[in-house]
């Protein structure tokens, strides 16, 4: 990833965190009247999903999850510093799928270095702020455009209020299979073709962090 995406993609970051920020210093009757405030059923959620058409993905209830200011920078920035291990794990265990979800080598190059590819994020499957954790199980890879857009599209759906800054007590959430979304229906979310699933274990082990360590030496 060049400097220039970094820097573009640390104010993408801090523009929506600063958002969200504002947010939580309004109180929800300050920004709208009650009766804007009721939610659609979970029957409209579940149409618009089948309408907006996810590939091998799950339609998911969460409820929200009360975070401090501190708690949510705090845990943004450990989601910062993971990612880089997601993806080097993802660019030496699971290279058939990033290439199954159309992955260069060029690009499976930067995924081992713990860099995104063009086009490509790593997005949390259960938002923070509905109780999601920073662990790899939490983690899927995924192109931008169209796959994680649409994920976005559809939750900002459920935002209400002035420009959408106000989270609903209950969300529906598109989820991924797997830590690498290759969109079929029939996906499994294997560790590669004709693999077993790597997915037992949040995060690595010690002997993991040190295989991990070697082969991200210069020259490897």
């Amino acid at each position: 990833m060049t400097d220039e995406t970094n820097i573009s993609v640390s104010s993408e970051f801090q523009r929506e965190l600063e958002a969200f920020l504002r947010s939580q210093n309004m109180s929800q009757s300050d920004k709208m009247p009650e009766e804007i405030q009721e939610e659609k059923p979970q029957a409209f959620w579940e149409a618009l999903f089948k309408e907006m058409n996810f590939p091998g993905m799950d339609l998911m209830a969460v409820g929200y999850f009360d975070l401090s200011n501190e708690d949510l920078i705090e845990q943004r920035l450990f989601f910062r510093k993971s990612m880089r291990d997601f993806l080097k794990l993802l660019g030496y265990n699971y290279a058939n799928d990033l290439r199954d979800a159309g992955v260069s080598e060029e690009g499976l190059f930067h995924v081992k270095k713990g860099n995104l590819p063009e086009n490509f994020t790593v997005h949390l499957k259960y938002p923070l702020e509905y109780g999601g954790r920073i662990d790899f199980n939490n983690m899927v890879f995924m192109q931008t455009h169209p796959y994680h857009d649409l994920i976005h599209a559809y939750i900002d759906q459920q935002l209400v209020g002035p420009s959408g800054s106000i989270r609903p007590r209950q969300l529906y959430v598109p989820v991924p299979i797997g830590k690498v979304y290759i969109p079929t229906s029939n996906y499994t979310g294997s560790g590669g073709k004709n693999k077993q699933d790597r997915s037992t274990v949040a995060g690595f082990t010690q002997a993991a962090l040190k295989d991990l360590m070697i082969k991200s030496m210069p020259g490897r």
